[in-house]
């Protein structure tokens, strides 16, 4: 194996960008980090997003760190999902950093993969932009409360990390 030294993940907002060391597997040309997990390039972590429904929200909520789960779709090059009032409407209204992460792992053969977003989120106000997200048919699966609110989530960054299978 060779070492190339490199910016570090794939990202979108060269501000964020963190280095570290990426190490080349000759066999099938994957960019592994330091750990020898597969960094995944942008494409493949919008992909993988994509195909997930259910992701976490992160951010810092009087003055902790909160974590919770929305149903969301992705839109273009951004993430939506819908809220009622509350902590993640408030984070988004105040234009809070957030972090968004997915994530798929099969425990009986030890891979998996994990795709982090981070940058900010905004509610969806336009009547015009309104209208083309209710087409996307997403459907909040905790609905004992009405999620009549969009929130958007535009990445500054977006990351990967494969578990290579065995």
């Amino acid at each position: 194996m060779a070492t190339v030294p490199g910016p570090g993940p794939t990202a979108l907002a060269p501000t964020r960008r963190r280095a570290h060391t990426q190490i080349m597997d000759t066999r099938s040309n994957p960019v592994l980090d330091h750990q020898g997990l597969e960094v995944l390039d942008a494409d493949t972590c919008w992909t993988l997003v994509n195909s997930t429904a259910v992701g976490r929200i992160a951010f810092v909520d009087a003055g902790e760190p909160v974590v919770f789960p929305v149903t969301h779709r992705v839109d273009g090059r951004t993430v939506v999902f819908r809220t009622s009032y509350g902590s993640k409407l408030l984070a988004a209204s105040m234009g809070r950093p957030i972090a968004f992460e997915v994530d798929a792992w099969d425990t009986a053969d030890r891979h998996g993969w994990s795709v982090l977003m981070r940058g900010s989120a905004e509610e969806v106000l336009e009547a015009e932009e309104l209208d083309d997200l209710a087409h996307l048919g997403l459907e909040p699966w905790a609905d004992a409360v009405p999620r009549t609110h969009w929130v958007r989530i535009r990445a500054d960054e977006i990351t990967g990390r494969r578990i290579p299978a065995a």
